[in-house]
């Protein structure tokens, strides 16, 4: 039996790519679920190793997405996600126990990791800068603006905001995403009076994250057709995605990745 080439593609893997993000120049994409060695309610391309699962499953997942992928294993670049706001620039002294949020590059090589399991992961392309971004958005980071940091962070690497695009990953829809008045109250101090931002639901409201970020990526000098904000919901197809609503810590994660080709 012939072994499979290096880098081949793994047919059991899928990737979630969108169309905003030039296939010129640019490496990404949002891995499904499936493809992997983790089992239980992580199976199988689980890619996260903070919730117990074993670091070898782990590892063996990244690598065969990298191969499906296209890129090195070794140069996936993620930091710890907290909800938080900050905004690392590869090169920068980076601690083993740094928490970013969001990460931007301007250099050939390194693949930005962000990972979610209904947070939102989002993918950012510059393509006459040839600057990436990458960001974990859940509530807590939306409100915060970790999105427009990010942009402000491309602009420092000589990006222009109506030249960046953006594609929001695999994330929980607002028909799922029920929240409580405190969490409504947030929104409306952060963003006003945006519509569809807040949902009536059957029991609570509930917050539409995609209308917000998009929100707060053309308050940021996006070009609206430069956004894509509609992906699929991780909680409603549970068999593409991993949903941190529908499985709790004994589920998986995903995760958005971008470089420069």
């Amino acid at each position: 039996m012939t072994a499979p080439a290096a880098n081949a593609p793994h047919p059991s893997i899928r990737l979630y790519r969108s169309s905003v993000i030039p296939a010129q120049g640019f490496i990404h994409g949002f891995p499904e679920r499936t493809g992997g060695v983790s089992v239980g309610l992580r199976s199988s391309l689980n890619l996260g190793k903070r919730w117990g699962d074993d670091e070898a499953n782990v590892a063996t997942n990244r690598r065969l997405l990298a191969e499906h992928a296209g890129y090195d294993p070794q140069q996936l670049v993620a930091t710890r996600h907290v909800h938080g706001t900050n905004v690392w620039r590869f090169g920068e002294p980076l601690a083993d126990d740094a928490e970013f949020d969001g990460l931007v590059c301007d250099r050939t090589g390194p693949v930005l990791g962000a990972f979610a399991a209904d947070c939102i992961p989002l993918v950012f392309a510059e393509p006459e800068a040839r600057v990436c971004g990458a960001a974990h958005a859940g509530w807590r980071g939306t409100v915060g603006g970790v999105a427009k940091n990010v942009v402000a962070r491309m602009v420092e690497l000589g990006a222009k905001p109506e030249r960046i695009r953006v594609a929001l990953g695999p994330s929980i829809g607002p028909e799922c995403f029920e929240v409580g008045p405190e969490v409504i109250a947030e929104f409306s101090a952060a963003f006003g009076a945006v519509p569809g931002m807040i949902v009536d639901g059957p029991k609570k409201q509930h917050i539409d994250l995609r209308v917000a970020t998009r929100t707060q990526l053309e308050r940021a000098g996006l070009l609206p057709e430069h956004i894509d904000d509609r992906p699929p919901c991780t909680r409603c197809e549970g068999d593409r995605f991993f949903s941190y609503r529908r499985d709790g810590r004994e589920g998986g994660i995903h995760m958005g990745f971008i470089g420069l080709a």
